[in-house]
């Protein structure tokens, strides 16, 4: 009967180990796999980081863009108010220049048709008046007809 009892016994122990090797296998397996989860985990923060840094930089950059556009903007407003002016300027001037052009022509051609007036009642005077010029008569310029 020892020798049955020392063989349960011994059977017994054999099972405990078996299971504790079960369990001491089952650990270090789900050891493994926390190692692997945590390198992943660190791997996707690492990527998470990188993103973040990523749309962090193309912010500032679109930021950088938007502001120099806005700036361009300006310029160019300025640019072509500055354009418009000047543009207005040089229309004035040559209406300017055509203007006393005009002006100066329109004052030499009254002039010259008050003198053709006064030619032509001189000359009608003259046709009324075959006998020859009165005393207040000047005679009649040539006159190209």
């Amino acid at each position: 009967m020892k020798a049955l009892l020392h063989k349960e016994f011994m059977v017994v122990i054999g099972i405990v180990f078996v299971l504790i090797a079960g369990c001491v296998q089952q650990e270090q397996t789900s050891m493994k796999m926390s190692r692997v989860i945590a390198a992943e985990n660190m791997e996707l923060k690492e990527e998470l980081r990188q993103q973040d840094w990523e749309i962090k930089t193309l912010k500032e950059q679109y930021e950088r863009q938007v502001k120099d556009l806005e700036e361009t903007t300006v310029e160019l407003k300025e640019q072509i108010k500055a354009l418009e002016e000047k543009s207005k300027q040089n229309v004035r001037d040559q209406v300017e220049g055509v203007l006393d052009a005009v002006v100066e022509q329109n004052a030499e051609l009254r002039t010259e048709n008050e003198q053709l007036k006064e030619d032509i009642e001189q000359l009608k005077k003259q046709i009324d008046n075959p006998d020859g010029p009165e005393e207040d008569q000047e005679p009649v310029a040539d006159v190209p007809i």
